[in-house]
């Protein structure tokens, strides 16, 4: 039975600077959730657009994704599908293509005079072009997986830290769930630490509850 009275933060709303179409004959659109917490909204143009969020989402070294980002200067006019800021305080946009539509080579020369005006401008540090190519299967299929233990458990946690703190060598997600002794919320927690990096993957593979992962802490 749902309890109305317990509170309940939404997703922020999304920050695109434009709409994108609920659906299209022409190819997928995507609605989700990401970020931490309770997250934001964020809406992608095509499943490539998506797979590309997904794996920024991922990565450690982001620290803020906005996506479909107007940029304007003069009649230089384009929309980025991704700006991602960097703990850095670097920015990079992100223009996502199939490599199909990139033979023609007019959208390269394109991109070569929006780059050139965007970083003038200060509007972003990079520019970058991002294809299917860049898409590693398996970086994917672990950042679906980080992307859904979005939300903290801090109680859980500070159990799995407990038991994987100093870890030496690898041990399995399985054995470590086991021994903190909270079952399912036991292997959420240890995947946040992992979606932190407090624990590495030993190999590069799908992440399962049979994947050895080993002790980096909290810096290094």
């Amino acid at each position: 039975m749902l309890d109305f009275h317990s509170s309940l933060t939404l997703p922020a709303p999304s920050r695109a600077d434009r709409d994108v179409a609920n659906a299209s004959k022409g190819h997928c659109t995507a609605f989700a959730v990401l970020g931490e917490g309770a997250g934001i909204r964020v809406k992608a143009e095509s499943h490539l657009e998506f797979c590309h969020l997904l794996l920024l989402n991922a990565r450690e070294d982001v620290v803020d994704l906005r996506e479909q980002v107007r940029f304007r200067h003069r009649r230089i006019e384009h929309v980025f599908d991704i700006v991602a800021t960097l703990a850095t305080g670097k920015t990079i946009g992100f223009t996502v293509k199939p490599e199909i539509r990139l033979l023609s080579g007019r959208f390269l020369e394109k991109m070569g005079l929006v780059t050139w005006h965007a970083r003038k401008q200060d509007f972003v540090d990079e520019v970058r072009l991002l294809t299917e190519a860049d898409i590693d299967p398996v970086d994917l299929h672990n950042a679906k997986i980080l992307a859904a233990v979005r939300r903290p458990d801090p109680d859980a946690e500070h159990v799995a830290r407990a038991v994987a703190s100093g870890l030496v060598g690898g041990r399995s997600l399985q054995d470590l769930t086991v021994a903190t002794g909270l079952h399912a919320r036991g292997y959420r927690a240890l995947l946040r630490l992992v979606r932190a990096g407090v624990l590495r993957t030993v190999r590069h593979e799908p992440i399962t509850p049979k994947t050895l992962v080993c002790w980096k802490g909290d810096s290094e």
